[in-house]
């Protein structure tokens, strides 16, 4: 019988304790430390905020037309398409200075522009904001930042996604492969082909499938191609074009998920340096 009584006198101490902060007890509850709940004594209506920015991103369009011409990527190196650039701040006054360039208004949170006629190199682009500041939080915000960025526009061949990736389908984890992507052009008369930087037909897929295949895609239009990232839609394109996505890091490591030959594919891996 004893371990039923130390049982009891365990029960009974646990509800002291829990009646112990009611409402009919003298005794102070221990106060709430929450800073964001108004009724607690440490509460911040600070916390989270922010003093006005002029921060910006940067962002290349997967496709520049068609049903999924409003898919973007964030990366300040850019292929082709088209470019975006977005304010963090909302609801402010923005200027900006986009090369020769600038507009300024409220209406100006993002601007988007064309590719088209910039040739590789780095660009700059710079953003002004102006928008009434949170005083009672931040007493020496003037209301008004500045920033500027820079970007890169290169050519297919300076692309991350153009690379040998070395690493496991998931559907084989103990085996290591090598996948590739490649720009290629046909050559005079369309009989033969080579790689190519400039003037490409279309891009290649090296292993895709894992049965070590090269595969040549020359349908350019209905594949988004960026500087880490690679995007085709599963309703377009013949069976064994891989359908899916490819994606590299910023520190080379990459996954890719697609179907080629109408088999789901799941890679990780990276960029292969040997």
């Amino acid at each position: 019988m004893k371990p039923l009584f130390r049982n009891i006198a365990v029960i009974t101490l646990l509800s002291i304790v829990m009646v112990g902060c009611g409402d009919d007890d003298e005794q102070e509850c221990p106060p709430c430390n929450d800073p964001t709940n108004v009724d607690c004594p440490n509460y911040d209506p600070c916390l989270g905020e922010k003093p006005v920015s002029a921060t910006f991103k940067i962002y290349d369009d997967i496709f520049s037309g068609g049903p999924n011409s409003d898919l973007w990527y964030e990366d300040s190196v850019l292929y082709r398409g088209r470019v975006k650039f977005e304010a963090v701040e909302d609801s402010a006054i923005y200027k900006w200075n986009l090369g020769q360039e600038t507009i300024e208004g409220t209406e100006y949170q993002e601007g988007i522009r064309t590719l088209v006629d910039l040739n590789p190199g780095t660009y700059t682009a710079a953003l002004r904001v102006q928008k009434a500041p949170d005083i009672a939080c931040f007493p020496n915000d003037v209301g008004v930042d500045s920033t500027y960025r820079t970007f890169q526009v290169v050519g297919v061949c300076d692309l991350m996604i153009m690379n040998k990736f070395k690493g496991v389908f998931a559907s084989a984890p103990q085996d290591s492969v090598i996948i590739e992507l490649f720009p290629w052009k046909f050559l005079p008369g369309n009989q033969d082909w080579i790689l190519a930087c400039e003037d490409i037909s279309g891009i290649g897929y090296i292993n895709f499938s894992g049965d070590n295949d090269t595969i040549r895609d020359g349908s350019l239009v209905s594949v988004g191609l960026l500087n880490r990232y690679f995007y085709r839609p599963r309703n377009v394109g013949d069976p064994f074009l891989p359908k899916g996505y490819l994606e590299v890091f910023p520190d080379g490591s990459c996954k890719a998920e697609y179907d080629t030959y109408g088999v789901p594919k799941v890679f990780n891996g990276k960029i292969f340096q040997p």
